[in-house]
């Protein structure tokens, strides 16, 4: 793939005339996406696709036009060079662009990531014969994901990775426990825990139902419900251009009116290679940006775009200003020592329905879902109605922080709408000591 990008942008940036620059920024995939129902695959497909976002700019305007790749040179050469003639008519009709910002010459790199796993129907036959007891319903992706960034002054930057995940749910009638597995690497032994740990999970949702009254509670989120409410900082928390135009859910962390426990610590760790160690227009990436540093804000996520527009220092964030790769530092707290430290309380496996209910609180809204329960003298009494919560982040990570475990788990982005998607994070479970609950 590489090489044909290779010879398809030289000829391409050759027919270029003076003051023109053009960026392409490629996706691509060669994936297997098999569904289970009941425990038995259900539909088992195959999707190869290359996809180009062509960048054409001119005269402080610009143009952004898509189209997919067949990778038959001569076709998508012609198809490419007409787009480009098509835009240059266009041109003037375009306004000046605020943001604009010449191309640079970011340099080149390839990146490979290879995942030493079975092949796709030898893991099938393990997921069939591990879950052939239980019904089971989940989703497996794996395969080959490549992206490249490349423009006319030189740059050539190309990343591939072999990722998979697998996103399951194991159901008792109408209750349910979720798993979710995906690594750097293969493990099968890791695998087989998970699924053991679903497995005992979901027999506990046979006990009698405990009814739960709205209060506050001490509570323990497993890493995957902790990943559900890190997701609201991707969402523009920490992007300095929402900052600037007043979408400021954590203003006051920044002008230190609050603070965070100094046990929590969010990294932007592009070493962990959840994505591309480039951005989407080419910037080479830090292989760590520090956002929040032992409870204290220590950088927003800065675009070329953004810095420029408010006479800022740029730290490469991708234009979207959005977490892509990322960690919350682990804590000290055993795993097995999380049932004792909670004591009595709220053991919650999954949350959903997570958004802002006042953004410049920080409060944040959501339900409780899967393999939620009540826990007395350290031991789970049974599952728990749904509930909603209703709490700030400053009290979540602040002054009611508890711990975080010692034990990450690792959640890569599930979005195939359209396309697979880069991205991830790693974070621990956490004990919180007093959570809100409010229906």
């Amino acid at each position: 793939m590489k090489k044909y990008l290779e010879s398809f942008s030289q000829r391409l940036f050759a027919d270029l005339k003076i003051n023109e620059e053009v960026s392409l920024a490629v996706s691509s995939e060669e994936s297997d996406f098999i569904r289970f129902n009941q425990s038995k695959i259900r539909q088992n497909t195959s999707v190869n696709q290359h996809d180009l976002m062509l960048t054409y700019q001119s005269n402080q305007r610009l143009y952004k036009t898509k189209f997919s790749l067949t990778l038959d040179l001569e076709v998508d050469l012609k198809f490419a060079l007409a787009k480009i003639k098509l835009l240059r008519e266009q041109l003037n009709n375009t306004d000046e662009n605020p943001q604009f910002f010449a191309m640079e010459n970011n340099g080149t790199s390839e990146v490979y990531k290879k995942n030493d796993r079975p092949d796709t129907t030898q893991l099938m036959a393990l997921i069939s014969d591990t879950f052939k007891d239980s019904d089971l319903a989940g989703f497996w992706t794996s395969g080959p994901i490549r992206q490249a960034s490349i423009n006319s002054k030189g740059q050539f930057h190309y990343f591939e990775t072999d990722s998979f995940f697998f996103d399951y749910s194991l159901y008792n009638g109408p209750r349910a426990a979720k798993g979710f597995y995906s690594s750097a690497q293969w493990n099968e032994k890791a695998f087989l825990a998970k699924a053991h740990e679903s497995k005992n999970t979901l027999s506990l949702l046979s006990r009698p139902q405990v009814k739960v009254s709205p209060g506050a509670y001490k509570s323990y989120l497993e890493p995957m419900a902790l990943a559900e409410i890190m997701g609201m900082f991707s969402g523009g928390a920490l992007s300095r251009n929402s900052y600037e135009q007043g979408y400021a859910p954590l203003k006051k962390l920044n002008e230190k009116e609050k603070l965070l426990s100094k046990q929590f610590s969010l990294i932007e760790d592009n070493t962990l290679s959840f994505d591309t160690h480039f951005n989407s227009i080419g910037e080479i990436v830090p292989d760590k940006l520090p956002l929040i540093e032992n409870g204290e804000l220590k950088n927003f996520l800065t675009s070329t775009a953004t810095a420029k527009e408010y006479k800022l220092q740029s730290n490469q964030a991708d234009p979207t200003e959005a977490l892509r790769s990322f960690e919350v530092r682990a804590g000290t707290l055993e795993k097995s020592e999380v049932l004792n430290n909670l004591g009595k309380g709220l053991y919650l496996s999954n949350l959903h329905y997570i958004n802002w209910s006042d953004v410049q609180a920080a409060r944040i809204t959501g339900m409780t879902r899967f393999a939620c329960f009540w826990v007395e003298g350290g031991e789970i009494v049974g599952p728990i109605q749904d509930l909603r919560f209703d709490d700030t982040i400053y009290n979540l990570f602040g002054d009611n922080f508890g711990a975080f475990t010692k034990h990450q788990e690792i959640f890569t982005s599930t979005s195939t709408y359209l396309r697979r998607s880069m991205g991830g994070m790693k974070v621990p479970g956490v004990i919180i000591n007093s959570f809100n609950f409010t229906l």
